[in-house]
């Protein structure tokens, strides 16, 4: 375990413009989609800052505050004198923990949509952002002039909410980056052309906050490469820098844009710390200080980052959305505790991109802090008792965890030899290894715990009444449902799959249908890739996960037919059929069909039990088959009867 002393510069003070940061750790700027529908903020947003606050970051950015009607978005929250009441408490309860906390201020341009605004959306040019796909008017001088005033409006009214700082957002989303985009921005005046003339605005709106904040930190989020056709690039990046350095007080990293989202909020098709090179050649460009971003995940790394002057400050989202006392582990030297982002992306930017409220697959408490927060979940039970869980996957785990934090006697029953059920599994697909952070972590906090672990030992009703418990969770997983003839995900990881054409039969659409695939693409074989959702691979996330993984299979010997079901293997003929187009298709010389995603409770224990013990409950795959994140928060949600 690592001590304190290892992470002298990470745990330093540091100050911007006169404002100290009691450490170098910034918890970024990210929409968590918790504003309401009048854009205003919520006490979700205020349990949820002071969550992180409590566990010992040194600086929040609130973020993506819109500044004028024209630009707002879905359940952003506004710069308006309504929402200054709820600001104000937040404000306060993040600061009473010795947290620093920003505002950051923008318009979404091109990237809002009419339904949103009311009219038609704003933008440089009347060039649309294609994830969005509309167009939008080309603003004139005079709106140009509106919106710079706007900024500094937003400004001068968030002074009265006593936010320590501020931040102007030129970042993967917002108008200001549309105009710094070659690609967005094909304007003739002086606001398009040239670089310093697309960078004009963003210094007009630099010069317009200025004298509204007095001497408060005024930061830019900015995009350092768009990683779109015809956007602009690092080395554009770093003359924008350059050109801005006069007027702002620091650099906050960002990459991408919704078009390129996988770069922007990169998942575990990436590798940690995939934007420092970039990063470090701003830094050697400007001289006020930088913040790195883009999956900094272990503490180690955020110091060497620092110890080498690649930046002067570490930024993390996921990371502490994902453990929010980061900071106060690494501080402790419990670096073991640290519950680690995995990459996965699918109930952070998963859920906001179908316009829900963010949460998280390994702390699926995110979101929830008001009823959920550390200090509920370890709050010592004044009755302990015996618990026993039958099931050594997440939700077991998960739930012996929770059990055990609250002071009770937990015995956990795994009939394998290892702990980890499903994620043991997924993360031997192609490209999935971090996902076995969080059992992990699970595992080594039961150590700690003292959690009576047996292997090897599959639970009877007579084993678990021999325990004389108090409470008892059966978490005994799934089967599957293979029909006779065809292979198992099992066997295709057992390498047990035999022939070079062959067909997936994937009813799951996410981790595991897709990972067959890939597996049995990376050993040369033909794959055909049924499937009955509307495309392939759909439940996974789609822009940051699913994408690269396509990227991937393009290069592969995989044909995708969506919206099919297998109805009928003869003789190496396999009949699929699309019941949305009422046509069939049959694929010759299959070899072998691999099915995924058919399963079965396993909850026989559970009806054994059932009325010889008083507390008894079911959670994870053995209530109803899902995922890891649901078996996770079915652990959670099982918490308060803890």
């Amino acid at each position: 375990m690592e001590n304190k002393t290892n992470f002298s510069q990470l745990l330093s003070p540091f100050s911007i413009k006169g404002v100290e940061l009691k450490n170098r750790v910034v918890f970024l700027p990210h929409e968590p989609y918790y504003g309401s529908e009048d854009h205003l903020p919520t006490e979700k947003h205020q349990f949820y800052y002071e969550e992180r606050a409590r566990g010992g970051v040194g600086l929040i950015v609130m973020p993506s505050l819109g500044v004028h009607p024209s630009g707002y978005y879905a359940c952003q929250v506004a710069a308006r004198k309504e929402s200054l009441p709820r600001l104000k408490e937040i404000t306060a309860t993040v600061q009473a923990y010795g947290t620093k906390i920003f505002a950051q201020l923008t318009h979404y341009g091109n990237q809002t949509k009419s339904v949103e605004t009311l009219q038609p959306t704003w933008a440089p040019s009347a060039i649309p952002d294609m994830t969005v796909r509309e167009i939008p008017k080309e603003m004139t001088g005079e709106e140009i002039a509106t919106l710079v005033k706007a900024f500094g409006q937003a400004a001068q009214l968030l002074m009265q909410a006593n936010f320590d700082g501020f931040e102007i957002k030129v970042a993967h989303d917002g108008i200001l980056r549309q105009f710094l985009s070659p690609a967005k921005n094909a304007r003739k005046d002086e606001y398009g052309g040239s670089l310093q003339n697309r960078a004009r605005i963003v210094i007009e709106v630099l010069k317009e906050i200025r004298p509204y904040i007095g001497d408060k930190p005024l930061g830019i989020r900015l995009c350092l490469d768009e990683f779109i056709p015809n956007g602009y690039s690092i080395d554009d990046a770093i003359e924008y820098a350059k050109l801005f350095n006069p007027f702002v007080d620091y650099i906050n990293s960002d990459f991408g844009t919704w078009e390129s989202m996988a770069y922007s909020l990169p998942s575990l098709n990436f590798e940690q710390g995939f934007h420092l090179k970039a990063i470090a050649r701003v830094k050697k460009a400007v001289t006020v200080p930088v913040i790195a971003s883009g999956r900094i995940i272990q503490p180690a790394m955020a110091e060497q980052v620092l110890e080498s002057g690649t930046a002067d400050l570490i930024g993390l989202a996921r990371g502490l959305i994902a453990e929010p006392y980061w900071v106060k582990k690494v501080e402790a030297g419990e670096i073991e505790e640290i519950s680690e982002c995995t990459g996965c992306n699918q109930k952070c930017i998963g859920r906001l991109l179908q316009n829900r409220a963010i949460s998280c697959v390994v702390n699926p408490a995110s979101g929830f802090e008001e009823n959920y927060s550390r200090q509920v979940l370890s709050s010592r039970s004044p009755n302990p008792q015996k618990v026993v869980i039958v099931g050594g996957g997440p939700a077991g785990l998960k739930a012996a965890e929770l059990a055990a934090r609250k002071g009770h006697q937990v015995v956990l029953f795994e009939k394998s030899d290892s702990l980890g059920g499903r994620v043991k599994l997924e993360s031997s697909l192609p490209g999935k290894k971090e996902l076995g952070g969080v059992i992990r972590y699970l595992t080594y906090v039961l150590n700690r715990l003292n959690v009576d672990i047996r292997l090897n030992t599959e639970a009877t009703e007579r084993e678990v009444l021999a325990e004389k418990p108090d409470l008892v969770v059966i978490a005994t997983g799934a089967s599957r449902l293979n029909n006779p003839g065809t292979y198992s995900i099992e066997d295709v990881l057992n390498n047990k799959v035999s022939g070079e054409n062959v067909l997936v039969m994937d009813y799951d659409a996410g981790l595991e249908g897709t990972g067959a695939v890939e597996y049995l693409a990376n050993q040369g074989k033909t794959v055909h890739w049924a499937t009955p959702v509307f495309f392939n691979g759909q439940d996974n996330e789609v822009a940051t996960v699913l994408l690269p993984i396509y990227g991937r299979l393009g290069t592969k010997k995989v044909i995708a037919h969506p919206m099919s079901v297998m109805v009928k293997f003869d003789n190496g003929q396999a009949t699929l059929l699309n019941p949305y187009f009422n046509r069939t298709e049959i694929l010759s010389g299959i070899e072998a069909v691999i099915v995924t995603g058919l399963r079965a409770a396993d909850n026989a224990l559970y009806a054994a039990l059932k009325g010889k013990v008083k507390n008894l409950h079911l959670i994870g795959d053995a209530a109803a088959p899902r995922d890891t994140a649901a078996a996770l928060a079915d652990a959670l949600s099982l918490s308060s009867n803890l």
